[in-house]
């Protein structure tokens, strides 16, 4: 029905990057070996998604010829193969193939996975737009790129625990083989010979089988457990040291909740790699061994088990396809879920406002029940598979009896052999039935190693490169545009300004005008598109930015308080830890007596995101925070915005006997007249600098904003 070449599924990792996903699988099936963290790099991720002209132009950028066609009935001699299709009016999907009939389309969805859809189905979800490619004279295939395996880095560190787990598996299994042989001679040589002499010999035998069998499974425990937490230990501190050295774009494109999930699947990919991974080779070690002892004893017999354990292992790989699907799915719909449920407790009071919670328990319900689907289908084929392998076990020692008596009888082979046989038989089929197992979870460790090595994958800063000692705090910034993603609209454009150590230097602009990546530049949470940044006449891309951070204090917009004690919060990673400091910017900040006021002082705990305090109070909780390091910088992104005028004054007088340079974002321009400079941003450019009464004189943009304001406050004066 359909054609062999196969087009390879790639998951997307964020929302909005179904396009790119897309491209990716286009790439590859035309013999172009990428990844999607290698597209993503170079063309990024738009927040809102990706258009068809940027599909068109990541095509020529990898010299892909790609058109966009409105067809309405897919014409089966018309269409190429594989092509993007626009589904739904929100999304981009692979159409792999139409069937000669015209009645089922293969379609990969990069969020789902592969499916076969009927003629119906399709054309209710196709859009009508589709995009087809070609090669050009210069497209040039690229072989896949040999990266070290980020698993099997982490089995191979801990080579003398799992030897020694290796080593006891060995023999604990090998009383497998030594108990048949033994049950032979005593069914041979005692019960048929009533030598009655040797029963308690063979009591005490079987009591020191018993122990010696004890202790090893015992250590083996012991072995394992230490296995999975070295595994977890090493596993997880690389991911998480990784996430945390990501740019701060990286997290702006993905949900928490999916990150958290990426995290906790850490449990289940050690247990795989600690117990199923070690009984893979094991299994491998006893089916070779059962086989050669079954071999000598019987080989015509040994041809039936051979064939009952290849109808477990065909059942097992006719149904490759299906486990694998399941699994992506069970894993994506986890993550939905997860980020979902994650998101509405992070918005909760949102969600309380809006009498929301019904249609919120309505649509997590709607994600839950597709888990539980998904999970329920995918037990259940996962049980079938095992039933039928563990169906086979049951009967098999019934079969060789019913089979092996006729031998009996004629003396070609004796009872104790046949015994023994049936004995190994089973033993041989169970290792069968556990690498079936162990061959449906790894293939379910594949869909959670996707999305962690999405993690590992990506490009993180440079924190080991060249530290800026002694930081004045000089920063330049020379002809610097920036903008979100490759086919974005710039946010910033051209700005060169040079803030020089100890200037207090205002920012003000409509909202939009890109004030705050502006603040996000200085920081090093973005880095400049086109242009340069400095730090003390060094280029951002050549020092640790790390180093640039610790010597710059900020409060922006998404800052936010951690549960914990106030304590806590205000001297969060200072290593310099001390009551005294924590008191004294406090004060600075104006906080301090609010501080005493409260139940415990400083020890008084602080809810998540600092819901039990007020606005204002959580801003110069945020401000003490900034101080506490004695910044060379600090940047101020609305950070008195939630205060009353007369804190807000305060704090104003506080920080002006600071020895520091401050660049400062505010909306009511009376809190920045007496700033060394003030810049006027709009649409991404500095349009006006100078002071304030420099500005006011030009009668520019600046002196409309700030009479505008005053006439606003007249007006609610006289309210």
């Amino acid at each position: 029905m359909f054609s062999k070449r196969k087009t390879p599924y790639i998951e997307q990792m964020e929302h909005s990057e179904c396009g790119l996903a897309c491209m990716a699988m286009i790439l590859n099936y035309y013999n172009y070996k990428i990844t999607l963290t290698e597209i993503r790099e170079q063309f990024g991720t738009g927040k809102k998604g990706t258009s068809f002209s940027n599909l068109v132009d990541i095509s020529g950028f990898y010299n892909l010829d790609a058109k966009v066609y409105k067809v309405d009935n897919l014409n089966q001699q018309l269409i190429s193969y594989p092509s993007i299709v626009f589904w739904e009016n929100k999304h981009y999907v692979v159409l792999e193939k139409v069937s000669k009939d015209n009645k089922k389309f293969k379609v990969i969805d990069p969020a789902h996975g592969k499916t076969i859809i009927s003629n119906k189905e399709f054309y209710e979800k196709y859009s009508g737009y589709l995009m087809m490619f070609s090669l050009n004279s210069n497209f040039t295939p690229r072989e896949k790129v040999s990266k070290a395996n980020f698993l099997w880095s982490h089995i191979t560190k801990q080579k003398k625990v799992l030897s020694f787990v290796l080593l006891t598996s060995f023999i604990l299994q090998g009383f497998g083989v030594f108990i048949p042989k033994v049950t032979q001679w005593i069914t041979d040589n005692v019960i048929l010979r009533s030598q009655t002499n040797y029963i308690n010999a063979i009591g005490f035998i079987v009591l020191t089988i018993y122990i010696i069998y004890q202790v090893f499974y015992i250590l083996r425990g012991y072995l394992i457990a230490r296995l999975q937490t070295l595994i977890d230990s090493s596993l997880m501190s690389a991911f998480i040291s990784k996430l945390f050295n990501l740019p701060y774009s990286f997290f702006e494109t993905r949900t928490s909740g999916d990150l958290i999930y990426r995290a906790n699947s850490n449990t289940f990919i050690r247990q795989i790699l600690s117990s199923r991974v070690i009984a893979l080779v094991i299994d491998s070690s006893l089916v070779i061994g059962y086989a050669a002892m079954m071999f000598f004893i019987k080989w015509e017999l040994l041809l039936i088990v051979l064939v009952l354990s290849m109808l477990i292992l065909t059942s097992m790989l006719l149904s490759t396809k299906l486990i694998r699907n399941l699994a992506s799915k069970n894993v994506v719909i986890q993550t939905k879920t997860q980020s979902y449920l994650t998101e509405s407790i992070q918005g909760i009071c949102d969600v309380k406002v809006l009498g929301a919670e019904k249609n919120i328990f309505k649509n997590w319900s709607s994600l839950f029940n597709q888990q539980l689907m998904v999970s329920q289908k995918q037990s259940f084929i996962t049980s079938t598979l095992e039933s039928f392998g563990l169906g086979i076990q049951f009967i098999t020692p019934l079969f060789l009896l019913w089979i092996g008596s006729s031998m009996v009888i004629s003396g070609s082979m004796t009872l104790g052999e046949l015994l023994a046989f049936s004995t190994l038989a089973v033993s041989f089929i169970v290792p069968i039935v556990s690498m079936g197992t162990t061959y449906s979870q790894l293939l379910l460790l594949g869909s959670y190693m996707q999305r962690l090595q999405d993690v590992m994958d990506s490009k993180g800063e440079h924190v080991n490169a060249e530290e800026i000692q002694d930081f004045k705090g000089h920063i330049e910034l020379k002809d610097v545009s920036f903008k979100y993603d490759y086919f974005g609209k710039n946010v910033l454009n051209s700005i060169s300004l040079t803030i020089t150590p100890g200037e207090k230097l205002a920012i003000v602009g409509a909202s939009g005008s890109g004030k705050s990546s502006l603040v996000k530049l200085l920081l090093g949470l973005n880095l400049p598109t086109e242009g340069s940044l400095r730090y003390d006449g060094k280029d951002i891309k050549n020092i640790s930015i790390k180093s640039v951070r610790n010597n710059i204090g900020a409060v922006l917009q998404e800052t936010r308080l951690f549960h914990g004690n106030i304590l806590d919060n205000i001297e969060l990673l200072n290593e310099d830890k001390s009551l005294k400091k924590v008191i004294e910017v406090a004060k600075i900040a104006n906080i301090h007596d609010d501080i005493l006021k409260q139940p415990m002082g400083y020890y008084t705990m602080i809810s998540e995101g600092g819901s039990n305090f007020s606005g204002g109070q959580r801003q110069r909780l945020l401000l003490a925070r900034a101080l506490i390091k004695r910044p060379k910088v600090l940047i101020l992104d609305e950070a008195t915005s939630a205060l009353d005028n007369i804190s807000e004054e305060i704090i104003k007088n506080n920080l002006e006997n600071l020895k520091c340079t401050q660049v400062i974002i505010a909306h009511r321009l009376s809190t920045v007249v007496n700033a060394d400079r003030i810049l006027v941003m709009n649409e991404g450019s500095i349009i006006e600098s100078g002071t304030h009464e420099q500005l006011i004189n030009n009668k520019g943009y600046y002196y409309n904003l700030y009479y505008l304001e005053r006439e606003k406050n007249n007006e609610e004066v006289s309210v």
